[in-house]
């Protein structure tokens, strides 16, 4: 795992992506899968930092769907990749690993990579909002960012990543994995 530098230049963007899985894709156990995606993001980054792996359990999602291995991941990206074009890399990095999207939200998934934030862009359309709505009401993506990047804030926000945690109502039982 590389750390990011606190170097920024007009080169490159931070971005932060979450990543869950709950089901197994050929014989990767969702934590590999994980993994995996890990790996592939590092491949497409010119520096990244890594959370550690947490166990979620599923919100909003059907009855009887598994737990959930999430992690988050900090990115310094090329500049010229644009957060849509970043989002179709993440859709077949996911498709790499066997995601298939339905028509019922919130379903058992192989892969799921979402962008947070996007430097301090904020955007709004139809495929893709920046940074992510959720995001600062979602245990699993707070607790692995406030490990890596505590002071962090979003665009929009004046809290800290360590902040918006401490706020959040303990609803979510998210356990860091050993």
């Amino acid at each position: 795992m590389s750390t990011l530098s606190n170097i920024t230049d007009s080169h490159s963007v931070t971005v932060t992506v979450s990543l869950g899985s709950n089901l197994p894709y050929l014989n990767c156990s969702p934590r590999e899968v994980v993994l995996g995606a890990m790996e592939s993001l590092r491949l497409i980054s010119i520096e990244s930092q890594a959370s550690s792996l947490y166990r979620s359990e599923p919100i909003g999602c059907p009855s009887g769907t598994g737990d959930f291995i999430n992690a988050v991941m900090v990115l310094r990206l090329a500049s010229m990749t644009s957060a849509r074009e970043l989002l179709v890399i993440l859709q077949s990095i996911e498709a790499d690993f066997g995601r298939q999207r339905g028509t019922v939200q919130n379903q058992a998934r192989t892969l799921d990579l979402d962008i947070i934030s996007y430097e301090n862009q904020e955007l709004e359309s139809r495929d893709l909002i920046l940074p992510h709505p959720r995001a600062i009401e979602r245990r699993f993506v707070l607790m692995p960012l406030a490990e890596i990047c505590p002071g962090m804030v979003f665009p929009g926000q004046s809290a800290s990543i360590a902040q918006l945690l401490a706020a959040l109502p303990c609803i979510e039982n998210v356990q860091l994995l050993a």
